[in-house]
Parts: C-alpha cells; sequence; structure tokens
C-alpha cells in the first residue's frame, strides 16, 4: 500500500492554483507595498503653530509676547526637539526687556551642570556660558530701546465679554504689547477724587464697587481677568492690573481698618475713606488679595498713588502710636505742626524748618513703602519673574519735598526696592515725555545691589499718554510706531489712555 504524500508534497489542485495566482497577482511577482505617507496630528500642528507664533514674535522685535509664547512652548512640549533653541531665544528675549535674572535662568539650563562631559552639552552651552559671563560683568542689561507698547483700559472702556477675543487679536495687529487693566472698579485712573473737607451734609452718590478677578476677600463684580488673561496670553499680550490698595476690593468694614482724616482748623479728625496700610490685619488681608489677583495669571501689578493730596493729614490712632514709639515723640506736636502749617509751602527750605512734620511725612512715607515693599516680596516669591509697578506724580521727580507731603511719594526710595515708577496723575501728551526723559535719565542704573553677586533686573520707567485723537474710534493704529519714536533708555514702557470705548469692526 502506498503511503499517503503529505500535504505540502502533493500536486495543487487546479482551483487550488488559479486562486493562489489570484491572490498573488498573477506572474507579475508581488506588489510593492505602499508605504504609509506621515499624518500631521493634531498635536503636530498645535506645536508647529505655536512655534511660529513664538519665533515670528521674536524676529519681529516684539519680546514680551515672545517671551510669552516660548514660556508656553516650554511648558508645553519640554522635549522637543527644538527645546534648546527655545530656550535660547527666551533668554535673548528676557535681555531685550531689560530682565536680567529671567536671562540667567533660561542661559544656565543651556549651560547645564558645571563640569557636565562636553558629549552631553547643548549646542548653546558654550554661548549661554558667554552671555553669563557677560551679563555678570555689567550693571545692566542691554536692550534698551524695547519695551511694552501698552494701552490702558477701564472697566468702562472694556469691550462686550463675548468680543473679548476678537479685540484682543486687533489689539496685537497694531502692536500693543500689554495691557493695563483696573483689578477692581474703585482702582480706575479715571475715577474722581474724593474730596478732602469735611463730610458734606449730604451723603456723596455711592459708586460700584467690587473685584474684576475671583477673590475671597471682597465683593466680585464680574471676573474679567479669568476671560482676559488666557486670551492676551494665547497672542502674546502681557497683562498688568491697576489696583488701588488705599480703596482695595477688601469686605473690612471696620473703622481701626480706616485712615481719619485731620482738619487742623477745627481741630477734629472726621472719617476717611482710604484703608490704613500700617495696620496688621489689612496688610493681611491685602496678602491674601494679591495671591488671588496672582492666581489669574497677571504678569505685573500696577500699585496706584494718592488720588487725593491729604497724605500729611491723614491719621489714625494705631499709626500715631506706632508714631510715638519709633520716633519717641507725642503726636500732638504733630497736630500742633498741621495746623500752624495749613498751606504746605513749596519749597524745601521752608520744609526743612519744621523739624516735626518733616519728621511726621518722611516716617510714614517709608512705613507705607516698607509695606508695599513686603507684599511685593510676598508675591515675588510665588512668581519670580512679576513685574511691580508704582505709580508716582510727576511732583516726584520735579518737586520731591511736594511729593512727600501731599502724597507720600518718593521717588528714590521706591526705585532703591526695586519698584518699576510709573509716571501718572493726569495722561499728558506725547510731546511732552521728551521733557520728563530729563528727570528719567539714568534713574534705572545702579540702584540695586547685586544678590549674591547676581545682577538683578533693574527698575524700569513707565509714562501714561493719552491716545492722540486720530485714534478715537479704537483701531489704535501706530501706536506701536509712535511708541518706538518716543521709547528712551529710561522710560521703556509707553501706557496709551483713550477717550472712548474700542470700537470693533
Amino acid at each position: 500500500m502506498q503511503a499517503r504524500r503529505p500535504f505540502w508534497g502533493r500536486r495543487a489542485s487546479l482551483p487550488l492554483v488559479i486562486l493562489l495566482m489570484a491572490l498573488g497577482g498573477g506572474c507579475a511577482g508581488p506588489t510593492a507595498i505602499p508605504v504609509a505617507q506621515p499624518i500631521e496630528t493634531p498635536v503636530i500642528e498645535a506645536e508647529t503653530r505655536l512655534w511660529y507664533q513664538a519665533s515670528s514674535a521674536f524676529s519681529d522685535g516684539r519680546y514680551s509676547a515672545a517671551i510669552h509664547l516660548y514660556e508656553r512652548y516650554l511648558t508645553t512640549y519640554p522635549k522637543s526637539r527644538r527645546a534648546n533653541e527655545a530656550h535660547w531665544e527666551l533668554a535673548q528675549s528676557y535681555e531685550q526687556m531689560g530682565e536680567a535674572a529671567g536671562a540667567l535662568k533660561e542661559y544656565r539650563i543651556l549651560a547645564g551642570p558645571e563640569g557636565a562631559p562636553i558629549s552631553t552639552q547643548s549646542a548653546y552651552a558654550e554661548r549661554a556660558l558667554h552671555r553669563i559671563e557677560a551679563l555678570r560683568n555689567q550693571s545692566s542689561v542691554p536692550g534698551a530701546k524695547s519695551g511694552h507698547t501698552a494701552l490702558y483700559v477701564s472697566f468702562s472702556n472694556l469691550p462686550p465679554m463675548a468680543q473679548v477675543e476678537t479685540w484682543i487679536r486687533q489689539l496685537s495687529a497694531q502692536g500693543v504689547s500689554a495691557i493695563l487693566m483696573d483689578a477692581s472698579l474703585e482702582s480706575s485712573f479715571t475715577r474722581p477724587p474724593v474730596p478732602t473737607g469735611p463730610p458734606p451734609s449730604s451723603p456723596l452718590p455711592k459708586l460700584p464697587a467690587g473685584a474684576l478677578f475671583s477673590t475671597s476677600q471682597g465683593p466680585v463684580m464680574t471676573d474679567w481677568f479669568s476671560v482676559m488673561v488666557p486670551q492676551a496670553h494665547e497672542l502674546g499680550i502681557s497683562v498688568f492690573a491697576v489696583l488701588d490698595l488705599f480703596h482695595a476690593p477688601l469686605s473690612d468694614h471696620r473703622q481701626e481698618s480706616r485712615m481719619m482724616l485731620y482738619d487742623p482748623t477745627r481741630r477734629k479728625v472726621h472719617p476717611w475713606t482710604q484703608f490704613d496700610l500700617l495696620a496688621p490685619p489689612v496688610q493681611q488681608e491685602l496678602a491674601q488679595l494679591l495671591v488671588d489677583l496672582v492666581r489669574s495669571g497677571v504678569d505685573g501689578m500696577v500699585f496706584r498713588a494718592r488720588a487725593e493730596n491729604s497724605f500729611a493729614y491723614e491719621v489714625s490712632d494705631g499709626v500715631l502710636r506706632q508714631f510715638e514709639a519709633q520716633v519717641r515723640q507725642p503726636s500732638s506736636e504733630v497736630a500742633q505742626a498741621l495746623r500752624e502749617r495749613m498751606t504746605v509751602r513749596q519749597d524745601a527750605s521752608a520744609l526743612a524748618s519744621d523739624k516735626t512734620l518733616w519728621r511726621w511725612v518722611g516716617w510714614k512715607a517709608r512705613q507705607e513703602l516698607d509695606v508695599l515693599a513686603r507684599l511685593k516680596k510676598y508675591v515675588q516669591k510665588a512668581v519670580p519673574r512679576l513685574r511691580m509697578v508704582l505709580e508716582i506724580h510727576p511732583e516726584a521727580l520735579s518737586n520731591p519735598t511736594s511729593a512727600l507731603v501731599n502724597y507720600g511719594e518718593d521717588a528714590a526710595e521706591a526705585r532703591r526696592r526695586g519698584f518699576d515708577l510709573l509716571l501718572g496723575g493726569a495722561s499728558r501728551e506725547a510731546s511732552d515725555v521728551r521733557s520728563f526723559g530729563g528727570s528719567f535719565k539714568g534713574w534705572s542704573r545702579d540702584v540695586i545691589q547685586s544678590e549674591k553677586g547676581e545682577p538683578q533686573t533693574l527698575p524700569q520707567g513707565w509714562v501714561l499718554l493719552r491716545t492722540p485723537t486720530e485714534h478715537g474710534g479704537g483701531m489704535f493704529m501706530g501706536l506701536a510706531q509712535q511708541a518706538d519714536e518716543l521709547r528712551t533708555p529710561d522710560i521703556r514702557h509707553l501706557v496709551f489712555v483713550p477717550d472712548a470705548p474700542a470700537t470693533l469692526p
């Protein structure tokens, strides 16, 4: 009996041969397997788009926008093959904006650990080391012609919330790099000053109040910052919160938290609207308020100056007790000095002759500035690159004695503590900027001691400008070019104040 052949040794039947030929494509041999084309996924598209936005901002000289966009790129895509290039251009952008600390941080990332093998270093390591050495050997950061072209936006000038994205895109297209925005209704540059005389027989009309960001410390009108900040950052626009600490949106209604106003003609005090910044409970509430504001993602804060020239006459039991304890002088002598000088003469020699008044306003101004500096340090501990700006009146530069007595302002002390200064008060014409440039000249250099041998970001100058009449329609075309023409090494940031709300096309 013949053994059966295994299956693979038998002759295939005709139907099977035909089937195999059909599957194999006949006698032409196997066809080439098609190569799958790379598909650009939504993730890759998003990365490419963000990189293009950041690199375009950098190449166009919009360094503030580049900082935002490169930081977002590195946060979102830390392992990207372009990460080292992003760190380098981010560091360069920081330098151009005068922010030494930010630049050093990025250069150190590129330089890598000290003593690391060359094989593990990035291609940017040597250049980064050179920049670190250069920054350590110079007192200021180059790029003095870089700064913000900013637009101040009061609550009344905000566009409808549904149109915010379109509005921000319009500002970005016109070269606006920063928005200064009221953090509360009480903080507006356009809010009228409070009368400093005795209380009127009929109460003043109650103005609307409340924060425009989410906070647990006081009433919230509308959380505008949660809408504005992310959309502004999407296009590389910085957002600075304008806040009046003297009229902060706190729920504290205790009278001991408020200042009183001394009336030397009647030898009486009457209630005043301002919070007492020297009261410890108020300081604690303000610290938490600022923490809530930082959580909104703002890039900086602008602390408003006093609108009223009442500084010398603002008193409270707590402040007077502190003065007596620290200066060892009876507060009754302060009252006597205020009565004798109801109208403060504007020359320094006259003020110097009155030692009590000089001692009073000087001590109180330093105490308030100490409080502001502690608040600054507190929030910058959480967000080191947060810029803190202090508004001053023009008198702080042109007549420091008058500014100290009337507003409690000391520009020299403020800059030593690392505050940027905003020349505020009434917004001025562009032609006035150059006249103030002489007062600012050189003030931002050599005023901060290096910390542990590290160069620090130097204070910078800001100025409020009236928006030219041709921009009344709210389109703001040409503001960036005008800002570039007016910018000086010391007045870096130009803030335009529109006369009317923006209109969208």
